[in-house]
């Protein structure tokens, strides 16, 4: 199934959003890096790159939007940053959310690569 995409409240913090798709136990997002992402700004001058914790903060921002992710922020284990995300760079993210866990699993990728993944939990607010 495919989602509409909303605008951002400010686009200058995140890839363009080309298409979000619905999958049985998850999300994937097609994406783009913005040649004016803000976070390439003295990160680094010669070759911008997207740092490792704003990739985390993608992450957590689209299992906001899109599956409904509400708990707050407990710890991370298995973030693995592999290739760098670059300006004009076409990729996209799959994300996974078990509430039971409490986990979301987040992994950025290509066809041909695997740029970073990670688990993510939360605190379990219900209790």
């Amino acid at each position: 199934m495919t989602l509409s995409a909303p605008p951002e409240q400010n686009p200058a913090l995140y890839p363009e959003l080309i298409a979000p798709r619905q999958t049985d136990d998850g999300i994937i997002l097609s994406l783009r890096i913005p040649r004016n992402l803000a976070y390439f700004s003295g990160h680094f001058d010669q070759v911008p790159i997207v740092p490792g914790v704003v990739q985390i903060q993608w992450a957590v921002h689209y299992a906001q939007r899109y599956l409904g992710l509400q708990a707050a922020f407990s710890h991370m284990e298995a973030v693995k940053f592999k290739e760098l995300l670059l300006p004009e760079q076409h990729f996209e993210l799959s994300l996974r959310y078990a509430p039971q866990a409490c986990k979301l699993e987040f992994r950025y990728h290509s066809e041909t690569r695997e740029y970073s993944s990670g688990r993510i939990y939360f605190h379990d607010t219900s209790l």
